[in-house]
């Protein structure tokens, strides 16, 4: 496969891996346009930060030392990280029978850490410096056809043409979202279909506060249920250590609670778990990704985590040469998480910059 200088790729998806394959080609010769459903950039990167409060991250919030090459961006982009705070002591409860047990944090664990401003803060800086490229919000992708030599992207707003179309769109939404003229073979479609996408199962919550009242009781803010309805709890003071919150995971079987059902029994939870002053919270913050259409394939009930990530078949190309398939969850390592998302766009960053040398 080769390119001609100046020749047309869109890549499908304004996610990490979607921009940051946009930043790596910035600076090259082809015509690079990037097409976003939702009416925002990020995709499963999401931050609420409203005016003079914690920014809550509701999607990916936590890098480790071994992801050397988001780090690395993240350096490149003078993004600053801190790492999450683990000090103090935790509670945990096994069963519905017994009260949260009180232990304390292992000093040794591996660190984990979250990026100033929250998650959405490499989102913003990627887009500042793309805003000279093509960026369509709000346009779902309904059909791909092969057309000769291009591939017609027809979206909910206009028909594009491109030379390569890269998807980093998850497997399982691009198989079942659009419509593929000719029909994508039924080895991709099968295994797309059982790729699990990740963030799909999750509600993440999160709830601001105007001080640390757990750590003033040498709390870490951790907290861990096999009962629910929240499973984990953490820390989540931002960057500056002058605003605090606590976030964390529900049970995904509560995405059939409503949105305020759903804020009831957690601050029910909370109480029992750090007292009546987790009450005293600013702001409440949620996300149930199981009902955002452009993150969770309603067929897609059954799936294990990371079924299918980093399948062979992504490392195919489709449409004689000139659809590739990207995105998190067909990274070959830390498939489904950030790092996946970024190694994915380096790698085929450099097929295309090595197919044309």
């Amino acid at each position: 496969m080769s390119f001609m200088k100046n020749k047309n790729i869109i890549i499908l998806g304004a996610g990490l891996c979607g921009l940051t394959l946009a930043y790596l080609l910035r600076n090259s010769n082809y015509q690079i346009t990037v097409i976003e459903a939702r009416n925002r950039l990020g995709g499963r990167i999401l931050t609420k930060n409203t005016s003079g409060e914690t920014p809550i991250d509701l999607g990916p919030a936590w890098l480790w030392n071994q992801n050397t090459n988001l780090l690395n961006l993240l350096k490149e982009l003078e993004i600053p990280i801190h790492q999450q705070f683990a000090t103090g002591n935790a509670y945990y409860q096994s069963m519905a029978s017994q009260p949260p047990q009180l232990f304390q944090l292992p000093e040794n664990q591996e660190p984990s850490y979250r990026m100033a401003g929250g998650t959405n803060s490499i989102i913003k800086k990627l887009s500042s410096i793309l805003s000279s490229i093509d960026l369509k919000l709000n346009e779902p992708v309904l059909n791909l056809e092969e057309n000769v030599h291009l591939i017609d992207v027809r979206t909910s707003q206009s028909t594009y043409q491109a030379d390569l179309v890269v998807s980093t769109i998850p497997p399982g939404l691009l198989v079942n979202n659009i419509e593929f003229t000719p029909d994508l073979p039924d080895s991709l479609v099968n295994i797309a279909n059982n790729t699990h996408t990740w963030m799909a199962d999750s509600i993440k919550f999160g709830l601001s506060y105007d001080k640390p009242f757990w750590k003033e009781k040498g709390l870490s803010g951790s907290c861990f249920s096999n009962v629910g309805p929240f499973t984990e709890l953490y820390d989540h003071t931002n960057y500056n250590e002058n605003r605090f919150a606590l976030a964390g995971f529900m049970k995904p079987a509560l995405s059939d609670l409503s949105s305020s059902q759903r804020k009831k029994v957690i601050l029910n939870q909370l109480v029992d778990f750090l007292g009546k002053e987790a009450l005293d919270f600013i702001s409440y913050e949620e996300q149930c990704w199981a009902q955002e259409k452009f993150t969770r394939a309603q067929s897609h009930y059954l799936l294990s985590p990371h079924q299918n990530n980093g399948h062979s078949v992504y490392n195919h190309l489709y449409f004689n040469n000139k659809l590739i398939i990207s995105g998190t969850e067909t990274a070959s390592q830390y498939a489904g998480y950030m790092e996946g998302a970024v190694r994915r766009a380096q790698s085929v960053f450099e097929f295309i910059v090595s197919s044309n040398s």
